[in-house]
């Protein structure tokens, strides 16, 4: 789709450091569904891989929204974080991240997101939103890094976008 913005340098070449995820195109739309349905409120969920693939997200697991303020953030459903994590535990499936709207049809992280992001290498699926559907999906890796010599090991959260690959 022409909308998944992945990593590219200055030339519109994919840069080799950045990770790509792959996603399907019908799971993709599933969720691009859900998130124009959900307008303007934020929808979420879980993204599941199998343990020797996680950067292939096979299937999603829709959570309801449990914040306070739905139309400006999102709370994964306790039970359903329970359960799905019960369910992986069991499986050769893992939770490798997460997947929100956000209805203010920016594609970017925003600071709430960066200060929950606390897994490291935990996957953010954002899909930009508006009145009219939904407009972009942005792939991102949490990353945090221990600034060296700091002794109350205070660490710097930030997002790397990765290639989001439609199979």
């Amino acid at each position: 789709m022409g909308d998944v913005q992945g990593v590219e340098d200055k030339d519109g070449k994919a840069t080799p450091d950045q990770a790509s995820v792959y996603l399907s195109a019908r799971l993709h739309q599933e969720i691009r569904d859900l998130s124009a349905l959900q307008w303007p409120e934020e929808c979420c969920g879980l993204l599941i891989a199998s343990q020797n693939t996680p950067n292939r997200i096979h299937r999603v697991v829709v959570a309801r929204n449990v914040a306070t303020d739905p139309l400006k953030t999102f709370e994964i459903d306790p039970q359903t974080l329970i359960d799905t994590y019960r369910t992986v535990r069991d499986s050769s499936e893992t939770v490798v991240g997460c997947f929100h709207s956000h209805p203010n049809g920016n594609v970017l992280p925003s600071n709430s997101d960066r200060a929950r992001a606390d897994e490291d290498g935990f996957l953010w699926l954002i899909i930009a939103t508006g009145h009219n559907g939904a407009l972009k999906s942005g792939m991102y890796r949490a990353q945090q890094q221990t600034a060296q010599g700091d002794e109350d090991d205070e660490s710097l959260r930030y997002f790397r976008r990765c290639k989001l690959i439609e199979d």
